[in-house]
Order: C-alpha cells, then sequence, then structure tokens
C-alpha cells in the first residue's frame, strides 16, 4: 500500500486547461482505480485575454474502501504569469498527515515553506500540474505536496483515445524515472487523461464528458 498511496497523492494536483475566457470556468474530472471511481477533482481556472493561465484553485478528494482504509484531500490556490508559476497555498490531508505549504517565484528560485520549514527550488523545475503542456517539456518536476524534486525522461508518441463515444486523435507522454506516469493531450494541447500502474493496479484520471 505505502507505494500506490505516494502515487494517489500525486493525483491531487490534476488541473485540466480549456480555451481563453475573460470569466472563470468549473470543471470536474473523476479518479478511478481498477476501473471503480474512487474519487474526483473540481477546479476553477481563470484566463486572460491571451490565454495564459492567471489563476487555478483545485479541491481533490479520494477514497480506498471507505475512509477507515485511506482518504485523501488537497486545496490549492496557484498563480501564474505567462506560463510561469508566481505563487502557491495548499493544505493537503493524506490520511490525517497535515501537509500546510506555500511558494513564491523571486528573480532567482522559488522560496517556499512546508509545515513551517523553509525551502529552496530552482526555477527549472517545473510543478506536477499536469493541466500544463510545458511539463512534457520538462526534466525536473516537484510534487506541490511535499515539494519533492524528481528527475524525470519524457518520451512521445501518437495514441488516440476513446472518450465521449468517439476517438480523439491525441499525443501520448510517458514519464519515466522518479516519476512516472502516462498523460494524453488533445490536438489543441488540453489534457484528456492520466493513467498510472502501481503493484498491478491501474489509476486513471478522466475528463468529466459534459
Amino acid at each position: 500500500m505505502p507505494r500506490l498511496v505516494q502515487c494517489l497523492t500525486l493525483l491531487g494536483v490534476l488541473i485540466l486547461s480549456y480555451p481563453a475566457s475573460a470569466a472563470d470556468q468549473n470543471h470536474f474530472a473523476s479518479i478511478y482505480l481498477d476501473g471503480k471511481k474512487i474519487g474526483q477533482i473540481h477546479y476553477m481556472v481563470r484566463t486572460n485575454e491571451n490565454g495564459f493561465v492567471e489563476e487555478l484553485k483545485t479541491r481533490s478528494s479520494l477514497s480506498i474502501l471507505g475512509f477507515q482504509v485511506y482518504y485523501f484531500t488537497q486545496d490549492l490556490h496557484e498563480v501564474w504569469n505567462k506560463g510561469e508559476l508566481q505563487t502557491m497555498q495548499g493544505e493537503t490531508d493524506d490520511h490525517r498527515k497535515i501537509y500546510k505549504s506555500s511558494l513564491k517565484r523571486n528573480p532567482k528560485e522559488y522560496d517556499a515553506m512546508l509545515n513551517g520549514k523553509t525551502l529552496i527550488l530552482p526555477h527549472d523545475a517545473f510543478p506536477t500540474s499536469v493541466w500544463h503542456y510545458q511539463i512534457t517539456e520538462k526534466s525536473l518536476l516537484f510534487d506541490l505536496k511535499d515539494f519533492q524534486l524528481m528527475k524525470v525522461k519524457v518520451s512521445k508518441s501518437d495514441d488516440p483515445i476513446f472518450m465521449g463515444g468517439r476517438s480523439i486523435p491525441a499525443s501520448r507522454f510517458d514519464f519515466s524515472g522518479e516519476w512516472q506516469a502516462s498523460i494524453w493531450f488533445d490536438q489543441n494541447r488540453q489534457l484528456l487523461k492520466m493513467h498510472y500502474k502501481v503493484e498491478g493496479r491501474e489509476i486513471v484520471v478522466t475528463l468529466d464528458q459534459n
């Protein structure tokens, strides 16, 4: 269970992007384990007139076999500017273990704080915000729950997926190394799906169809 729990906590940072709009947009995604729904992600994204994400608020929750075995909730508030993360505030309850985190970009690095302890993160580290296509171009990531740095390699392939009763052309990106996942983006670079396989168990996150 420990490895499974570790990977499940990464799901809390899943947010999906949509075309630019002056208004806030609220959306949902579902989390599945071995084909059974175990959680949901609700997120609000605000973009400017040029399509850049300016603000992001996310709430994620999941449970395995009820709250007695494992549960997870996370609230994140991110502020971005022209594709760069500026600030982040977060609180995560990982089965009664609380992570209170904050981050601020300065000219040279990120000043971060986790449960009252100060940390420094390099600018070339990118958050595990898989809604952002730019993650596919990065070799160093950090977990938005505990700021753990992770070196990765990324490979790309064409791999259409079936959603909403139709086949959607998509690019698949496989991450290997210290963070392992597969994510699918459509031709507009919008996230469609995310997949883990941990200890023989399949974890999938998909955009809820309207």
